[in-house]
């Protein structure tokens, strides 16, 4: 299957072609994903998901199926071993991983990769070359499984190179060494040298590795750099906005849910330290129980918003309301060159500053493209109400007329 796409509107002129190789459930490319530019030399193109809730909004209930899907193919090709750990990486990784460790039916325990500098915590730290943010942190003392299980899983909604799986694999083979990765992904685009990067490393670490995805295949994409360049530094800073006074409704919400026992800043369940099958048995019925706290009425076309790394909870509570109509997605640290043209999907862009980390920018896309009534946005810390400012001041620049504020207690 060869798919091109041509983009040569309003001087933004890119191209790009896909050709399939694989694939294995016969699902529909062109509803899983379009293709965005990054305000990032060193990897210009994003390959935005219309399913993973990062940038774009959609369906929880289609989020979710895609770890879902994962998981089935994994059981199609391999069988379980003894037990282990689902790695999935931050931030765009964070909610798929978190959705095949719920799926799969193995022992395993699960932890996602951090940008958060977390003090007193022993981690391996290892870097994503191409990326926007490269620095990663793994959080991995408190799994039994790492250190004694016998696969490692790791979770990415795209493989490219495959860079960075090397890095983290050797990583972990020195302080335990595995009989078994398995390379889990949405996409998978690598060529024959990066497979074979990867036979000549399990030779090197006397280990095997494997590959899981919905899609494999390859792909060129060309784009003209001045005009991008100029496109650029024509947006600036055009996300910034102040308060518009549109008779915009805040609340805030305070659910009941564990703190993690050694640092109750953050949540026992997001994964960042480490959770098994027991806590996500938890999580699951916590979420069924705390959801009644959101009230939304028939017809309200409502957003559940999360924030930076933590997805996977609020699409869990999007999840409870099947009923409605609900989209989800979260905030994030990519910074993609936003264009209102049709065809091109980042139509919007809204800047603010993280309520994780000091000095980090994050944005949210095309917040003000779908008429939402209502939105939930979910905070995994506890901030002073002005901390939100600048979130509120986002809302208010939108049709949306009610803004709740969740975080935890």
């Amino acid at each position: 299957m060869s798919l091109l796409k041509l983009r040569d509107k309003h001087d933004l002129d890119f191209k790009y072609n896909i050709n399939l190789r694989e694939n294995i459930l016969n699902l529909n490319i062109d509803d899983y994903l379009d293709l965005a530019i990054r305000n990032n030399k060193k990897r210009r193109f994003l390959f935005v998901s219309k399913t993973l809730g990062k940038h774009l909004p959609c369906n929880a209930s289609d989020m979710d199926s895609l770890g879902k899907y994962i998981v089935e193919v994994y059981e199609k090709k391999y069988n379980y071993l003894n037990c282990g750990v689902v790695i999935s990486f931050a931030e765009t990784g964070t909610a798929l991983g978190h959705s095949v460790f719920n799926y799969i039916n193995g022992n395993f325990e699960f932890i996602h990769t951090t940008r958060e500098t977390v003090e007193g915590k022993k981690t391996l730290d290892f870097l994503e070359e191409h990326s926007h943010a490269t620095n990663h942190n793994l959080y991995y003392d408190d799994l039994k499984y790492l250190k004694n299980g016998e696969e490692v899983i790791l979770v990415d909604d795209e493989i490219t190179t495959g860079n960075t799986c090397v890095n983290l694999i050797k990583k972990i083979n020195e302080l335990y060494p595995k009989k078994r990765y398995t390379i889990c992904s949405i996409l998978n685009w690598m060529d024959e040298e990066a497979f074979y990067k990867f036979k000549k490393l399990e030779k090197e670490l006397n280990t095997e590795i494997n590959f899981v995805y919905l899609f494999s295949g390859s792909f060129t994409f060309d784009c003209d750099e001045d005009k991008v360049e100029n496109i650029i530094a024509q947006s600036g800073n055009k996300g910034k906005v102040s308060f518009k006074n549109n008779g915009l409704k805040v609340s805030y919400i305070s659910l009941d849910m564990d703190k993690y026992p050694q640092n109750n800043k953050y949540l026992k369940y997001t994964g960042r330290f480490g959770i098994d099958k027991k806590n996500q048995e938890d999580l699951l019925s916590i979420v069924k129980e705390e959801c009644f706290k959101l009230n939304i009425k028939d017809g309200e076309k409502t957003l559940f918003l999360g924030s930076e790394e933590f997805m996977y909870i609020p699409m869990l509570f999007a999840k409870q309301f099947k009923e409605k109509e609900i989209y989800y997605h979260s905030t994030t640290r990519s910074p993609i060159v936003h264009l209102d043209v049709e065809g091109y999907p980042i139509k919007s862009k809204f800047i603010h500053h993280s309520l994780y980390n000091e000095g980090v920018v994050n944005y949210v896309y095309n917040i003000d493209k779908y008429n939402y009534d209502k939105c939930f946005f979910f905070c995994e810390l506890n901030k002073d109400k002005f901390d939100f400012a600048e979130i509120i001041n986002i809302i208010s620049n939108t049709n949306i007329k009610e803004l709740n504020i969740v975080t935890f207690r």
